[in-house]
């Protein structure tokens, strides 16, 4: 039976090494009074490392005389790889659960379930047995053994149960799960000696390192797939959900940081790599059909929205922007045979739309610029919502329209549209006042905006200049319902003139909405370059949550901290300290003054020196670029 594989690098690349079990073939048969499987593959002390080049048999694959096709699949038998010294057998602990080849390639690493020694081999001296053909013996099937003491680097004993390993970027560290002992264990497999130990919550099972497989492996952490987590949470009844857990690495002594519940089954492998090496696209050009990359031939743009039937196949071509559908109104047959093109018009970024319609079982997700199809037979006659399903913006409850099935052979008597609550003329007009007066408010902060956006050159920057479209292609429908609403109020109607002010209103909202984030990316772009230091301090204020209550260049839950560094003497020596022990400096005159007037405490964060001295970094460059914010 087959366990893991891992691939050979630099010095081994070329060859795999693949664990297995049961060597002792045994098929059990505790039907007929036999022992049970769990007995007979255990009785041998070893099983079976496979070794075999790759390289080497996929050349000779390519002559059909050394392949053979069984059920629809080309194999190499084993007689071939042995006669061309490309499978060899080494005997390994017996039950093992992990095999890993060192960044290097030298060393293998094997770590059987029922021993407590990790086993490591070393590659060098498994070529010079190989070149020798000093071999041990062979298999019943004729595959060459090698000695398993001659094969091996040394043993060191971890604890009960081991498992699977990964590296760290510190040569010769390894990291190896206990499984029946509940720990990771750190140890060098060079030098063959346990370095710590640490706790975890509970029968871990495989480990995921920051590229700890890899050639380079990385990173500061290390995660603990655990296959149970007993204790750790509320019960909710008796399947209880997995549980990872974050480990810092960094420090003499390894540290369990989180305990993350995961509500899937068995973790069974996970890979981490840079987020370095991300570079995904922003958003889809527009009408793009995600699943094949091209251009949906469902797109439909502003303006294009339409609903064509042919028969009693009905095909409607709509968009979604927040926050609404076009059409917001749809009406087939009972029996009509619908297709629903749907276009999400956004252009910001990670605006996503859902849409289902109540009733027939679908539903769609679009990123910005996606164009999706989704079908379905009207086969019920009545009226069903339609709708987003991500949230999306304020009005994204009112993001919505309607469904009418109607029956052919009926006759409808159309309902009267409900009114809003009877007011007074000069109520209505009061109304009307304050709606505009809002819209005029928010077209200030608008201008504001599109002031420092075209004072700063939005447009030398691409992704901005993105946005800014976006937000003037909302800005832009503004005079259409300024007009209606123009109408309407000279033609008396101030409930209507009062609906389109509200338009107004939503669209200069979805204005702002994008042109702040394009004002932010701008400011963003055009300060002074960030240092390596205030880049790592602008992270670490995020990630350690300080945004959470302070705004830069704005008062929020907490004060601004543009200028923060020249409010007190010493004042970098000064925000450090304030930063690292918060609690000492409550009874200081001023913390106590801004403790009154935002009722907030600064909590203690649990920054490291290293995070607090790069967000001095990155507060000092706030300071240098304070006229952007």
């Amino acid at each position: 039976m087959q366990d893991l594989t891992d691939a050979g690098k630099g010095v081994s690349d070329g060859w795999a090494f693949t664990n297995s079990f049961n060597s002792e073939m045994y098929t059990g048969g505790i039907e007929k009074g036999l022992p049970p499987f769990e007995a007979g593959m255990s009785r041998y002390d070893t099983d079976y490392l496979h070794m075999y080049n790759w390289k080497k048999l996929a050349k000779l694959a390519e002559d059909p005389k050394n392949v053979k096709i069984i059920n629809d699949h080309r194999v190499i038998p084993m007689s071939v790889a042995v006669a061309n010294e490309a499978l060899f057998l080494i005997p390994e602990p017996k039950s093992p659960h992990g095999v890993d080849v060192s960044p290097d390639g030298e060393y293998i690493t094997v770590c059987g379930k029922l021993d407590t020694h990790a086993s490591v081999y070393s590659f060098s001296k498994i070529m010079k047995l190989i070149k020798a053909k000093d071999y041990a013996g062979k298999d019943p099937y004729g595959i060459p053994v090698l000695d398993m003491k001659k094969a091996l680097h040394g043993q060191v004993e971890l604890g009960l149960g081991p498992l699977h390993n990964q590296y760290s970027n510190v040569d010769g560290e390894i990291y190896t799960s206990l499984y029946v002992d509940s720990q990771v264990v750190k140890w060098n497999y060079k030098d063959l000696k346990v370095i710590d130990k640490v706790n975890v919550h509970y029968n871990i099972g495989h480990l995921c390192g920051m590229e700890g497989k890899s050639a380079d492996p990385q990173g500061e952490y290390i995660i603990a797939l655990n296959k149970l987590a007993i204790d750790r949470f509320t019960p909710v009844g008796p399947l209880h959900p997995q549980n990872h857990q974050l480990i810092d690495i960094t420090g003499k002594k390894m540290q369990l940081l989180y305990d993350m519940p995961f509500p899937l089954g068995e973790p069974h492998q996970a890979v981490a790599i840079r987020a370095s090496k991300l570079h995904p696209a922003v958003r889809y050009k527009m009408g793009t059909n995600s699943k094949t990359g091209k251009i949906h031939p469902g797109k439909t743009l502003a303006g294009e929205e339409r609903i064509e039937r042919n028969g009693n196949n009905v095909t409607i071509f709509a968009t979604l922007v927040r926050s609404h559908i076009n059409p917001e109104r749809i009406t087939v047959n009972k029996g009509d045979k619908v297709t629903i093109h749907l276009t999400n018009l956004e252009r910001a970024q990670d605006e996503t739309h859902g849409f289902t319609v109540d009733h027939f079982d679908f539903h769609a997700s679009l990123e910005p610029g996606e164009t999706t199809t989704v079908h379905f037979t009207a086969d019920i006659e009545g009226v069903f919502p339609y709708y987003c399903t991500e949230f999306c913006s304020a009005l994204h409850l009112e993001m919505m329209g309607y469904l009418m099935v109607k029956d052919p052979n009926k006759k409808y008597t159309s309902a009267k549209k409900l009114k809003m609550a009877a007011m007074s003329p000069e109520a209505l007009k009061k109304e009307y006042d304050a709606t505009v007066a809002t819209n005029d408010a928010t077209d200030v902060v608008i201008q504001s905006v599109v002031k420092f956006l075209k004072d700063n050159k939005f447009g030398d920057h691409p992704m901005v200049a993105a946005l800014v479209t976006d937000a003037l292609d909302q800005y832009g429908k503004i005079p259409e319902q300024k007009k209606l609403s123009d109408e309407a109020l000279k033609a008396g109607d101030i409930e209507e003139a009062i609906l389109f002010e509200n338009m107004i209103w939503q669209y200069m909202v979805k204005t702002a909405d994008v042109g702040i984030r394009a004002k932010d990316l701008l400011t963003k772009k055009i300060a002074t370059k960030q240092s390596a230091a205030a880049e790592a301090g602008e992270a670490a204020f995020h990630e350690g949550g300080c945004s959470g209550c302070h705004v830069v260049g704005k008062v929020s839950s907490g004060p601004d901290l543009t200028g923060v560094l020249s409010r007190h003497e010493n004042g970098e020596a000064w925000v450090a300290d304030f930063i690292k022990n918060p609690v000492h400096k409550y009874d200081d005159p001023y913390i106590k003054a801004m403790i009154s007037h935002f009722n907030l405490k600064m909590p203690n964060q649990g920054m490291k020196d290293a995070e607090i001295k790069d967000i001095i970094e990155y507060f000092k460059w706030i300071d240098a670029n304070a006229n952007l914010f």
